[in-house]
């Protein structure tokens, strides 16, 4: 296993860039932001010298006293970029810029400024139209003295990881996955943590993982305090009910989903959703499904998420949905976010220049 890591993490490594930007004080920023020739002052108005770059990942550091590492005090985001283009790139940013406000952390830098020096970092990566990479960026508090108070931390500190991501093998999506169940590990509610702020605090879900790991299925499904289905650990998650002589009706698809107060509120979720309004499915935002409310015959299932899009799921702790293959209506769905995703009304170019870049970011 150790072995197998180290080579993913290499082959990662070939094809990778970051952004990172930081407050610039001596004796405390990682010295790839104190070298000539990598860094540029960057102009925000700050009251301190503000540097940023694009870096090898062995290059790039990290404070140890950035409260991301030491609190997970940050939030993130996902972007896919696919078929020549950043996915959604627009809608990702609005979010992160969200989850910011809610966290109380500033934004150093314009929406349309940060955009584009992190595009800009794609390009220098360099994919091709047939790659699939994806954008990891992340906005700390900063770093700060060992105490928790976010008043004692300097500045934001910002990075953007650009490589690629397979989270499932391909053929998964024809086939389709299983799900365990976490039991004893449960989604923390909003009135703990508000699940529609994308912080790097994931212990949550890492427990999760973790209760269930000897089942060594890819995803798990978490539920509520209550008992109900709220998401899979990094996925939304989804159950398609048919009326009985559906024979192909949309009109008899009917499509649930947990509320968003159970669930982030996901970027391909809503995109789903969309697209299933327009085939004509009903759609349900509901409090109450609980697992076994996904398994049986008649019974489809899929997850969504910006790292996997559309991914079929078969079984349940050993039960199937359905016939325990990928049902007719997950697989038209992955056909249009499929068709969505080479779309170019749904992105921007990795190869856009500033004045397009800047159109797409106006346009509404």
């Amino acid at each position: 296993m150790s072995v197998n890591v180290v080579q993913e993490l290499m082959g990662l490594a070939r094809k990778a860039r970051v952004f990172a930007s930081m407050p610039w004080v001596e004796g405390l920023t990682p010295e790839c932001l104190g070298r000539e020739g990598r860094f540029e002052i960057a102009r925000t108005g700050e009251q301190f010298e503000r540097r940023h770059g694009i870096f090898h990942l062995s290059e790039c550091g990290l404070s140890p006293l950035d409260h991301g590492g030491l609190y997970g005090d940050a939030c993130f985001e996902g972007i896919l970029v696919i078929n020549g283009q950043v996915f959604l790139y627009r809608e990702h940013l609005e979010r992160w810029w969200q989850s910011a406000k809610k966290m109380s952390i500033a934004m150093p830098y314009s929406m349309e400024e940060l955009g584009w020096w992190i595009l800009r970092t794609i390009q220098e990566v360099g994919f091709s139209t047939q790659e699939k990479g994806y954008l990891r960026p992340v906005l700390t508090r900063g770093f700060g003295n060992l105490g928790i108070n976010p008043a004692k931390c300097l500045a934001p500190t910002i990075y953007c990881i650009v490589s690629t991501i397979q989270l499932y093998p391909p053929e998964a999506y024809d086939r389709g996955i299983e799900l365990s169940v976490a039991r004893n590990t449960r989604r923390a509610g909003k009135d703990i943590v508000d699940p529609n702020i994308k912080s790097n605090n994931y212990l949550n879900n890492i427990f999760g993982l973790l209760e269930t790991r000897e089942k060594k299925t890819l995803e798990t499904m978490m539920m509520t305090s209550d008992g109900f289905v709220a998401e899979a650990t990094a996925d939304n998650i989804f159950l398609i009910r048919k009326e009985e002589g559906w024979q192909g009706d949309p009109a008899k698809v009917h499509l649930f989903t947990p509320v968003p107060e159970y669930c982030l509120v996901g970027i391909t979720r809503n995109l789903i959703l969309d697209e299933a309004r327009k085939l004509g499915y009903t759609i349900h935002e509901v409090k109450n499904l609980i697992p076994l409310d996904f398994v049986g015959p008649g019974k489809e299932c899929f997850l969504t998420g910006t790292g996997c899009g559309l991914m079929p799921i078969v079984g349940v702790e050993g039960n199937l949905v359905g016939d325990g293959h990928p049902g007719e209506a997950t697989r038209l769905l992955l056909q249009k976010i499929r068709n969505d995703m080479a779309d170019p009304a749904y992105g921007i170019s990795i190869t856009a220049n500033r004045e397009q870049f800047q159109r797409y970011m106006n346009v509404r």
